[in-house]
């Protein structure tokens, strides 16, 4: 009996001496995300592939990808490390009075090594609890930032550990971070003793999230009470890792052992041949591991030839038939369906001036182009409209010429250039006043030779207020996505590419209207000019001070040397900051600039409802000399009061 209760004593023991760790690695492959946005562009497919609990450095020449169980095709597989998938982490630290001294400076020296080593792409965010669970750092990639966070770190108070639990969660439920690969690591040294949540909120919590859970148990003193069951709980149901340290010593490598797993991940970017819409099955498979995930897609177009079929049609002769008719006695009647028949006939020749070069593939801009590329004995572009007609080519020229003997030119080009409309200056000019003319003589119809003319000049500034202001966007969304650009073109550099072959994957994989801009370098650089001349002509085109220091760090570090990669991250992280003080600002100044568009508009608004609806009220204004004083005056007044409501609103950064 003695020798039976001493075997089972040994097996006791030799069972809890195992980490309780070694129970949660078991060997898993699974497809964490099916990116299908870009499946319309011939079926590209981006999948990021997870491993849990392998423990050792995947292989990216071993991972095979199926669609409906067929062969894809363009197969490309890289690891984490060397792709642009972003990944968030959330950081939830023990700060109770348990952890004074040794524990809480051992925490924050293994999440200061946890920072320091993410790469660029991470997103890192950071959780204090005691009294109560506290987010002091949200997502950020700023590694200066977090460690300062972490520095600020001191121990007091009871054990918030629920409440920690779901506030991490609800972070990766809302904003950007819905879109990063979710990951918790949370670390305690005692049991939950502050929160106001229960242990079933934080098991439904943990159900419906998608993110991993990393459990980090610390032992205690021999005089506070620990039970890692709930860390262990919590970490098993999420497929995350569970451990445990007896010295505070060893947090560091379990850290690191964390952020290894983490980054055990695969992206495989491919195509599938399947043009037709609906759901496609997506398997992988790694060392006799599978996994199979259902995504909707888009479907895409495939370009087929069609036989012709030629049929013969007789056609009977017509039969004329006269009706006498009598026109409307009322020349204004005929007046104004003469000015509709005209404005008709305008937006017609509108519509094949701007619609019919973007359907034959190209647009002025890529037919320029494409002429470098000709052989002689092609045959010539067919000549646009305005070529074909020469009053509407003379009425161009003559624009033009007037445009550049003001010197106005260059600012035209760079307008037109910056809002991405391929239209030369005199082509425009002619544009905007043929629509102007129109509207001006249906207003001198309704309203009278003034009402036309003013109607006339409104619309005007309508157009060329349009034109800048789509300008104006297109420079603001390329100044956005600037951060993110100049990180991919690191991260390219890292990865060993040169400055052309980083251009081109920036121009591959960022949105518009990066990736027109980058494109048109590339082409720009093929036919002759320099990288840099290249990107010089993005800051012409989009008048970007940013991006225009961008280039200058470019240029300065070919001509002295050094880490390029380097240089263009700290540009990307000061840009970084600078866009968020330009969002607070305009979040602090937003009653402002409402005010200064409710005050400026109010008096032009109300102006046009009086002469709309009582002209008579309004007419004594414009037929005498004090009534045109008073509106000269007002004018006057008013352009003084929005230029001073700009100045106070308009901060600059």
């Amino acid at each position: 009996m003695r020798s039976a209760r001493l075997f089972l004593g040994l097996v006791a023991a030799a069972l809890l001496a195992v980490p309780p760790a070694a129970f949660a690695q078991t060997g898993d492959v699974q497809i964490v995300e099916v990116n299908t946005s870009r499946y319309s562009d011939g079926g590209q497919v981006t999948m990021v592939v997870g491993f849990r609990g392998l423990g050792a450095q995947m292989n990216p020449a071993d991972l095979t990808v199926t669609a409906d169980g067929g062969a894809v095709e363009n197969l490309v597989v890289e690891p984490l490390a060397s792709s642009t998938v972003p990944v968030g982490v959330v950081l939830a630290i023990d700060t109770s009075g348990s952890m004074q001294g040794e524990p809480i400076e051992a925490a924050k020296a293994a999440a200061r090594s946890f920072v320091e080593q993410k790469r660029p792409e991470d997103f890192v965010a950071i959780i204090r609890f005691d009294e109560e669970a506290q987010v002091i750092q949200g997502f950020t990639n700023n590694t200066p930032t977090l460690l300062n966070r972490i520095d600020s770190l001191s121990a007091a108070g009871a054990t918030a550990f629920n409440d920690a639990v779901i506030k991490a969660i609800e972070l990766f439920e809302s904003g950007p971070a819905a879109n990063l690969q979710g990951n918790i690591i949370i670390l305690a040294d005692g049991d939950d003793n502050g929160s106001q949540a229960a242990a079933a909120e934080v098991q439904e919590a943990v159900a419906r999230t998608e993110a991993r859970i990393f459990s980090v148990a610390l032992e205690p003193p021999a005089e506070f009470e620990f039970n890692p069951a709930a860390l262990e709980a919590i970490a098993l149901q999420s497929d995350g890792l569970f451990l445990s340290a007896p010295d505070p010593s060893q947090l560091e490598g379990l850290y690191g052992q964390i952020q290894s797993e983490i980054n055990n991940v695969l992206v495989a970017r491919f195509t599938v041949p399947n043009p037709a819409p609906g759901e496609v099955t997506f398997g992988v498979e790694y060392a006799g591991l599978s996994a199979q995930s259902v995504a909707p897609v888009t479907g895409f177009v495939t370009t087929t030839t069609v036989p012709q079929v030629v049929t013969t049609v007789t056609f009977a002769p017509p039969v004329i038939q006269v009706v006498e008719s009598s026109l409307p006695a009322d020349p204004r009647t005929l007046a104004t369906i003469g000015a509709l028949g005209t404005g008709a006939a305008l937006a017609l020749f509108v519509w094949v001036l701007f619609g019919r070069k973007e359907e034959e593939g190209g647009g002025a801009f890529a037919k320029r182009l494409a002429a470098y590329g000709r052989r002689g004995g092609e045959a010539q572009e067919k000549k646009s409209l305005i070529d074909r007609l020469p009053l509407l080519r003379r009425f161009s020229q003559a624009a033009e010429a007037e445009v550049k003997k003001r010197g106005l030119l260059a600012g035209m080009n760079s307008t037109l250039e910056q809002a991405n409309i391929p239209l030369a200056p005199g082509e425009a000019i002619m544009a905007a006043f043929g629509v102007s003319i129109v509207a001006g003589l249906i207003g001198s119809l309704a309203y009278g030779p003034i009402g036309g003319a003013i109607i006339f000049l409104l619309v005007v500034l309508v157009v060329f207020g349009f034109i800048k202001w789509t300008g104006s966007r297109e420079k603001r969304r390329f100044e956005r996505q600037l951060p993110d650009t100049l990180t991919l073109l690191s991260t390219s550099l890292r990865a060993g590419y040169s400055l052309l072959q980083a251009v081109e994957a920036v121009a591959a994989e960022a949105p518009d209207p990066t990736a027109r801009e980058y494109g048109r370098a590339i082409a720009e650089a093929r036919l002759g000019r320099s990288v840099t001349e290249a990107l010089d002509g993005i800051t012409e085109r989009t008048q970007s001070k940013d991006f225009e220091w961008a280039v200058m760090a470019i240029e300065i570090q070919r001509e002295v040397g050094g880490n390029l990669a380097e240089v263009l991250q700290t540009v990307a992280d000061t840009m970084l900051q600078r866009n968020r003080i330009r969002g607070e600002i305009r979040a602090m100044t937003a009653e402002g600039r409402i005010s200064a568009f409710v005050l400026g508009s109010l008096p032009f608004l109300m102006g046009a409802f009086l002469w709309t609806t009582n002209p008579d009220y309004i007419m004594p204004l414009f037929e005498n000399t004090f009534g045109l004083v008073a509106v000269g005056v007002g004018l006057f007044l008013m352009a003084g009061g929005i230029f001073w409501l700009r100045k106070i609103i308009n901060i600059d950064v």
